[in-house]
């Protein structure tokens, strides 16, 4: 179906993202924080991106941040507790292709997956 990678830091949030995403069919890797993600991304870009914003090292906005610096170009589901709207703004202003509130619940993912995906495959992937 496609990977995703999930960067939160966490453990708890990885596991339970993973097993939701890993459950409706998609290939996980994880990260614990922005640079590991960065890293990861480089090295080999996932199909989507499931991002936190509060992590050490690098936190989302500085991995929102670099990702556009760097020029790549790949869907990215936001996924945070923060919910003052100006962070909502500058998340999709920076990129981001949807942004859910956490606690987020297992449908929302996967409704969150299946646009993303659905959108995918319909146009061109921006990272291939």
């Amino acid at each position: 179906m496609g990977r995703v990678l999930i960067a939160d830091d966490s453990l708890l949030q990885r596991k339970t993202l993973s097993a939701i995403v890993g459950d409706a069919g998609y290939e996980v890797d994880t990260a614990c924080h922005g640079q590991e993600a960065i890293d990861k991304i480089q090295a080999n870009p996932p199909d989507c991106l499931l991002l936190d914003m509060l992590m050490p090292v690098m936190d989302g906005v500085q991995v929102l941040e670099q990702l556009k610096t760097l020029g790549v170009k790949i869907p990215i589901i936001v996924i945070t507790a923060d919910v003052q709207e100006w962070l909502k703004d500058h998340c999709l202003e920076l990129g981001a292709s949807i942004f859910l509130n956490k606690p987020v619940k297992q449908d929302h993912i996967h409704k969150a997956l299946q646009q993303i995906f659905t959108t995918s495959q319909t146009t061109e992937s921006p990272c291939r």
